[in-house]
């Protein structure tokens, strides 16, 4: 179930989300609008998911919250995939942001809960996340199609079995209120945490901007939109076939030494991508995305349900959300609009690019902490 839930979740979100600038573009809104209208996707995370999870976690009820979550984004999705005014786009776009915000972190922390169950080690979450990565292609290959459906099909149609599928976990857990607040208060006193969420806010600055960028960079660039779907492709599989094989790769080199060789290799894929105009190079580049985006949400997930207390499994991977697709990609959506201003959309992935060394840095201090206390 929780396989099938990934691949819907997340294959509404491809069929939807990545081709919105693209789409922002041709309807010929200003660049520094497309940025503001991209900000409200971290926006609306960031405002919402803190509130999200410590209700799964303080009243166990995590199936509850996916059930109300789900079913309030189908309805922003459906409004946000047919709104043409800029006022309501953006309106759409914070309330999608803010109704979906808990279900990445709530399904990764019962994926977490059920290999600690089952004795399993949590390097295989990536097992069971891939199939999420699997679901987000399906859908933005199905999306850029040339095929004669009405438009929105794929992220309508996925958004409404995600609710369907949703209904099927426990409302509520066993036990009672759990003392949330005393387990926070421990987990914000980790040495590691801070740059953890350092390493999690700068690597998904870069990676939430190519998710709603490229389409811009492609039809500034003046090519065709099934080099979208083409370089997601490329890029997702291989981040599929590393997660499938996530646990040996950190049982070498540990979490943090995961995000260090995402934040270093998205260096050169960026600089590429801002000075190719061949659809070929471009698309081949995003090779460079499975490790990019999959050893990095595999180690960070992973990281934090190591040094996390049990009572608090949604608030802190809420808490690696809030950091990364939260504050990191505000960041991004917003200074990606200015950079496109004075630089062009290479200019953008330039600037990814040298937010990139910074993530490598981040990463390398982790690394470094957890060494030093022979964690991680």
């Amino acid at each position: 179930m929780l396989r099938l839930f990934y691949a819907l979740m997340l294959g509404s979100l491809g069929a939807l989300i990545p081709l919105l600038g693209g789409r922002f573009e041709k309807e010929g809104i200003a660049g520094g609008t497309i940025g503001l209208l991209l900000a409200m996707l971290p926006l609306g995370r960031l405002v919402s998911m803190p509130l999200w999870a410590w209700w799964a976690d303080r009243y166990q009820a995590a199936g509850l919250v996916l059930r109300v979550s789900c079913a309030g984004t189908a309805a922003a999705a459906i409004v946000l995939a047919r709104a043409t005014d800029v006022v309501w786009i953006g309106v759409a776009m914070f309330a999608y942001a803010a109704l979906r915000a808990p279900v990445g972190a709530i399904t990764d922390s019962v994926v977490v809960e059920r290999l600690r169950a089952a004795g399993r080690p949590l390097g295989e979450y990536g097992k069971v996340r891939l199939f999420g990565s699997i679901g987000f292609l399906v859908g933005t290959v199905l999306a850029t199609l040339p095929l004669r459906l009405p438009p929105h099909l794929w992220s309508d149609l996925g958004a409404v079995l995600t609710v369907l599928v949703a209904f099927q976990f426990p409302t509520r857990g066993g036990a009672g209120p759990a003392p949330v607040l005393p387990a926070l208060i421990a987990l914000l006193r980790q040495r590691w945490l801070a740059p953890l969420l350092l390493a999690g806010c700068l690597q998904a600055f870069t990676l939430s901007v190519y998710d709603t960028f490229l389409s811009v960079h492609v039809a500034a660039l003046g090519l065709p939109e099934w080099v979208v779907g083409a370089a997601v492709a490329v890029g997702v599989g291989c981040e599929t076939v590393l997660m499938a094989f996530a646990r040996p790769l950190l049982g070498r080199v540990g979490p943090a030494g995961g995000l260090f060789i995402a934040a270093a290799m998205n260096v050169p894929r960026w600089l590429i991508v801002a000075w190719t105009v061949d659809p070929v190079v471009l698309v081949a580049t995003q090779v460079l995305h499975g490790v990019a985006f999959g050893a990095f949400w595999v180690s960070g997930v992973e990281r934090m349900a190591r040094g996390a207390p049990v009572h608090v499994a949604a608030s802190a991977q809420a808490l690696w959300g809030v950091a990364s697709y939260g504050v990191g990609a505000l960041f991004g959506q917003a200074l990606a609009g200015q950079a496109r201003s004075w630089g062009g959309t290479g200019g953008i992935f330039e600037l990814l690019a040298a937010v990139s060394v910074l993530a490598t840095a981040a990463a390398a201090w982790l690394w470094w902490v957890d060494r030093r206390d022979g964690a991680g």
